[in-house]
């Protein structure tokens, strides 16, 4: 609801002296919001009547119940309801509406495309969103280079699955919207066996033998007799398989040091970086406790990354040592699980730490309760996370233990 102290004009000049006005189209409820805005200044809009509203408004003119009931619908969007919304933005010309629409599609495409109401949407749409070379789709987090595509894939092949009375041209606009070549052999197969009534689609047949000859081409591009064939191959391909899609805009903030006071080692420095590549998503985190003048403090950190840029693979970064331990700790991440805050002691050496994850899980702390208390969120944004903890180690009292220890964080635009 919203007021305002001004009360606007709502009829031409000729219709205010003819005593009659006609509106065609325009429900009396929607009408009668038109007419309370006129003698209280006051919106009373609901997710039912919201968008006749604005169609009246913008009919008529008045700016304020207009931006009112884009605003309403931009902040009533569901998975349910934002293909519609999408369509109607687009064909009455509403802006903002239509870029919060598609930011939303694309934050929650996987449960969207699911949906009666997706197959309802034109190809062009589709189209358009999705060969766009900076699309970035989010699931939680942001997917990156090969889970975005396979989504893209899945979503294409949910529509022409459950769309059979498409033409060639539309089916095949659609298809090459999808960066295949970006996906591995094996994920392509994994995709199509859930739409076995595609699989002998002859376009999507003649794609996967462009794909084959593709990789076997492309992978010996190094020898300059093959040259020639990638040249010639090209013109068959879709020329978005030649372009890269773009990595989300992203912030890397370094946190504050910690342990780093030089009582049992000095570093003058933080800690290196083993790893910058923000690609990379820590996926499980090991660590061995140890004593040290008889309290519990961390000896050994290892954290490994899941790499969905290539092919999911994973890399490990070892800190300190595992050797004369007390006890040992591991954090699973699920898919698409990051952390959200980390809680630590730290004094002389780090003595705990503990995470609190985006699925609303709390791990630990792990080690002892010495030390100060210290505590470090996501900084504010769309999607922000942990993306690393760097640190340092050194030998103490017969083992290593960890120091000058250092949070990294990712916000994405």
């Amino acid at each position: 609801m919203m007021s305002s102290d001004k009360e606007l004009p709502l009829f031409q000049m000729d219709e205010k002296n003819s005593g009659e006005v006609t509106l065609k189209e325009f429900k009396p409820e929607e009408f009668s919001v038109l007419l309370k805005f006129a003698y209280t200044g006051r919106i009373d809009v609901t997710e039912e009547t919201a968008q006749g509203v604005l169609l009246a408004a913008d009919y008529l003119s008045i700016a304020p119940i207009r931006d009112f009931c884009e605003n309403f619908m931009a902040d009533h969007l569901d998975v349910g309801n934002v293909c519609q919304a999408l369509t109607f933005s687009r064909d009455c010309s509403f802006a903002y509406l239509r870029a919060q629409a598609e930011e939303f599609f694309k934050g929650n495409l996987d449960g969207i495309s699911q949906t009666s109401t997706f197959l309802e949407l034109d190809p062009g749409t589709l189209v358009q969103i999705f060969d766009d070379d900076q699309l970035v789709l989010r699931e939680q987090i942001i997917l990156k280079t090969e889970e975005r595509e396979k989504l893209v894939l899945i979503a294409v092949l949910r529509y022409l699955c459950q769309t059979p009375l498409l033409e060639d041209e539309v089916f095949e606009r659609l298809l090459r919207t999808v960066r295949l070549t970006v996906l591995p052999e094996e994920v392509i197969k994994e995709v199509l066996k859930k739409f076995q009534s595609l699989q002998k689609s002859p376009i999507i047949q003649r794609y996967l033998k462009l794909y084959e000859k593709y990789v076997n081409v492309y992978e010996q591009k190094q020898d300059s007799s093959l040259r020639s064939n990638v040249g010639a191959l090209a013109g068959d391909l879709p020329s978005s398989w030649f372009r890269s899609r773009k990595l989300a805009k992203c912030t890397v903030t370094d946190g504050e040091r910690y342990a780093a006071g030089g009582q049992v080692a000095y570093f003058r420095q933080p800690p290196s970086r083993v790893y910058d590549d923000v690609n990379l998503e820590i996926c499980k985190i090991d660590i061995w406790i140890r004593l040290w003048d008889g309290r519990q403090v961390i000896g050994g950190l290892q954290l490994t990354y899941h790499n969905p840029a290539v092919d999911g693979s994973q890399v490990q970064c070892m800190h300190g040592g595992s050797e004369r331990f007390v006890a040992h700790h591991q954090v699973v991440l699920s898919p698409r699980e990051v952390i959200m805050k980390v809680t630590l002691g730290s004094g002389f050496l780090v003595d705990r730490l503990g995470f609190e994850t985006n699925f609303g899980r709390k791990l630990g702390p792990f080690g002892g309760p010495g030390g100060d208390a210290h505590m470090e969120t996501a900084p504010p944004g769309t999607l922000s996370y942990l993306l690393d903890i760097n640190c340092d180690s050194a030998s103490t009292q017969g083992s290593l233990a960890i120091l000058n220890l250092m949070l990294r964080w990712i916000s994405f635009d």
